[in-house]
């Protein structure tokens, strides 16, 4: 991460302990509503946990009866980034983020980071330090949303997501006409 004051790093929940000896002194855990804080034993450093579901709408959630980021959440996100800026002039800061699977949540929280040191006009350098961290990442859109009013970026970071969406879509297309050959309504 040659163009952020501190490293960052994500991964899935799972893999949070092969960081230890890493370095890392900030710790971002975005979980499901209601897990405990589970702060590993290895980590001496600030821990920062949110709750909520891996969800792309308001709607969405409704529908699912789930719990979606809220601006107050990604808000706190950006401080916690600012926090490591502001860290990261007394020595240096290693950040790792995570969620459940390290694909969707945690990815859009790098997003939002990477965006909030790099400015406005960065989203594509943004989200290409993030998929250098985690080829497989499909940012969440409510949190890249929520940052990107936040930032005050105009729908820039929504933007930037557009092509990894539409490379998602047209192999999810793909995947369904694979497993049904001759099929007309498969399209």
């Amino acid at each position: 991460m040659s163009r952020l004051p501190y490293r960052l790093s994500v991964c899935a929940k799972k893999l949070v302990k092969d960081y230890c000896g890493e370095g890392v002194t900030h710790l971002l855990s975005l979980e499901d509503p209601g897990t405990p804080k589970a702060t590993p034993d290895w980590f001496r450093g600030i821990h920062r946990q949110l709750h909520f579901h891996d969800v792309d709408s308001v709607q969405e959630a409704r529908a699912l009866r789930a719990t979606a980021p809220t601006e107050d959440q990604v808000s706190s996100i950006l401080e916690f980034g600012d926090e490591c800026r502001k860290a990261s002039q007394a020595g240096p800061v290693h950040l790792l983020v995570h969620c459940y699977a390290g694909a969707s949540r945690s990815p859009a929280a790098c997003y939002a980071l990477a965006a909030q040191v790099l400015g406005r006009g960065h989203a594509a350098d943004a989200l290409q330090l993030v998929l250098g961290l985690e080829p497989d990442a499909f940012p969440n859109r409510l949190v890249v949303s929520h940052a990107d009013k936040l930032l005050q970026f105009g729908g820039e970071l929504i933007q930037g997501l557009k092509p990894l969406r539409k490379q998602f879509d047209e192999a999810v297309d793909d995947w369904i006409k694979e497993r049904n050959p001759g099929n007309p309504d498969v399209q």
